[in-house]
């Protein structure tokens, strides 16, 4: 086996690697916030494991992505702290909701690891990625495994085997808008049913967020998301049951009805951007791999719809001085600007 090379201490953190870093510390201090009050108010003990694991591996994150920083001469992100969160708070979400979130989540995770690691120059920021990689893929194995035991995750649709390999020899393959639709291969199945999965936790945890929140404009913005999430969910159900294909559970039942805010409107809000852009991120894996002219119709649509509503939300953080502003490339003009005035 190669012995892993070292960085020699001279090579400097790329933009690149100083994105992965900045945005994990954002991510995981927000999760830190969300797992603590999740350990508060879970009582399933079979559950609190995994919640404990999550908050151990985001707490450790932290701690690394830190010394990072600190090495590189970079200020430390302020990220989310106690301050964020209200332990105090009443149960808002269910046991199985807590678990359910720590799964999509985790999948999220892999899929952002997995991107961070391909844009990585230096070996220890790489090696660094790849511990994240296998520490949230135990992650992912053991909360699914809890999910099937109990019985409460839902399976994708099973297919009977076709008869033999088979080639695609018409063009109305692809068509689908009008008349002669075929059915959904497995490739678009796959996209259709995770995709809905997903959009449902999302509308699950922004109504107990909208319920919640502090501030009326806020309220107002995620119940609006609530709405287009529901679109959504009506779209991409369609397409299940316009085979006779079996959707995802709702998660919308396992949210009680606390008024009490667990979170920061600040926190509620960044954690909608952040499920807004992995939603928009899995439509457009969603239109390079579906066949289907009218899916690809459907998830352009869907993301167009998802973005405005983002930039929305974006405009509100701005407003009050919620988004947390990564770091820049040095404004050259400007530099000269000054530059020509101290002469």
């Amino acid at each position: 086996m190669l012995k892993p090379k070292e960085t020699p201490h001279n090579v400097r953190l790329t933009a690149p690697e100083i994105a992965n870093l900045w945005s994990q510390y954002q991510n995981d201090t927000m999760a830190i916030c969300i797992f603590k009050y999740m350990l508060k108010i879970t009582e399933d003990t079979s559950i609190r494991p995994i919640l404990e694991f999550s908050l151990g591996l985001a707490t450790g994150h932290i701690t690394i992505i830190k010394e990072f920083f600190m090495k590189e001469g970079f200020p430390i992100p302020h990220g989310f702290t106690n301050d964020d969160v209200d332990l105090t708070a009443p149960r808002l979400y269910s046991d199985q909701f807590c678990l359910t979130y720590t799964y999509i989540m985790s999948v999220n995770g892999l899929a952002g690891y997995a991107a961070a690691l391909s844009t990585n120059m230096r070996r220890d920021i790489r090696d660094y990625f790849v511990k994240c990689q296998t520490e949230t893929m135990e992650l992912f194995n053991n909360t699914l495994d809890l999910l099937l035991e109990k019985g409460i995750v839902s399976r994708p649709p099973f297919l009977n085997p076709p008869a033999s390999v088979e080639f695609i020899e018409k063009q109305a393959f692809v068509k689908g808008l009008l008349g002669g639709k075929r059915p959904l291969n497995c490739i678009e199945i796959s996209n259709v049913f995770w995709d809905l999965k997903k959009v449902q936790l999302s509308k699950a945890l922004a109504i107990g967020f909208a319920q919640t929140a502090k501030s009326q404009e806020v309220r107002n913005y995620l119940w609006r998301g609530i709405e287009i999430y529901a679109k959504h969910i009506e779209v991409l159900g369609t397409l299940m049951s316009d085979d006779h294909l079996p959707q995802p559970k709702s998660d919308d039942g396992e949210i009680s009805n606390s008024t009490t805010p667990a979170f920061s409107d600040r926190l509620m809000m960044y954690h909608k951007t952040l499920l807004g852009a992995t939603t928009i991120g899995f439509y457009g894996t969603a239109i390079g791999t579906c066949q289907r002219i009218d899916l690809s119709i459907h998830f352009s649509r869907l993301i167009v719809e998802m973005g405005k509503y983002m930039e929305d939300g974006f405009g509100i953080m701005i407003e009050n001085k919620w988004a947390e502003q990564p770091p820049m490339a040095d404004d050259r003009g400007e530099i000269a600007i000054k530059q020509k005035q101290k002469n």
